[in-house]
C-alpha cells in the first residue's frame, strides 16, 4: 500500500528543489508547436455535411429504399455510400475530394461506376440524388 504524505510538505519540498507550482486557478500553457500532434492528413465530412447526408439516408430508409450506409476516408477524399442491401454494391456514393489552395474541393455523386454529377456544393449533389428515378412499389395485385 502507498504512503500517506502531507500535501503542503510535498509542495514545500518541490519548491525547495526548484519546481514552481502553478498559481491557484491558473491553467497550464498550451503545448509548444513542437509537441503538438501533426495536422490531420485525411479528408473528412464536416458535422453539417454529415447531418445533411444522414438526413437524406434516413428519408430513404423510411421509404424502404435503403438499408445500410458506409463512410470511408483517406488523405484525398471522404466517401459515404448508400446501400439497398448490405451485401450489394452501393446504389449511390457521394465523395468529397480534398481542395487545394487554388481550387476548392468537390462533391461527386456516383451510381455504381458512373459519375452522375459533381459540384462544390453538397446541396446540389443531394438534389441530384433526389431527382434520380426511384423504384415504386405497389401493393395492388
Amino acid at each position: 500500500m502507498g504512503t500517506l504524505i502531507d500535501i503542503e510538505q510535498a509542495r514545500a519540498s518541490r519548491r525547495a528543489a526548484g519546481h514552481r507550482a502553478p498559481a491557484s486557478g491558473t491553467r497550464h500553457p498550451p503545448p509548444s508547436p513542437a509537441r503538438q500532434p501533426p495536422a490531420s492528413r485525411h479528408t473528412f465530412f464536416s458535422r453539417s455535411e454529415l447531418c445533411k447526408l444522414l438526413s437524406l439516408y434516413s428519408r430513404r430508409v423510411v421509404n424502404g429504399e435503403w438499408r445500410d450506409y458506409a463512410i470511408d476516408h483517406d488523405a484525398t477524399q471522404a466517401t459515404v455510400s448508400f446501400y439497398r442491401c448490405a451485401a450489394e454494391h452501393p446504389e449511390y456514393a457521394i465523395t468529397k475530394t480534398a481542395g487545394h489552395k487554388d481550387r476548392p474541393g468537390l462533391f461527386v455523386l456516383k451510381a455504381g461506376p458512373q459519375e452522375i454529377t459533381q459540384s462544390p456544393s453538397l446541396e446540389e449533389v443531394i438534389g441530384a440524388v433526389e431527382r434520380q428515378p426511384r423504384l415504386v412499389w405497389s401493393s395492388a395485385g
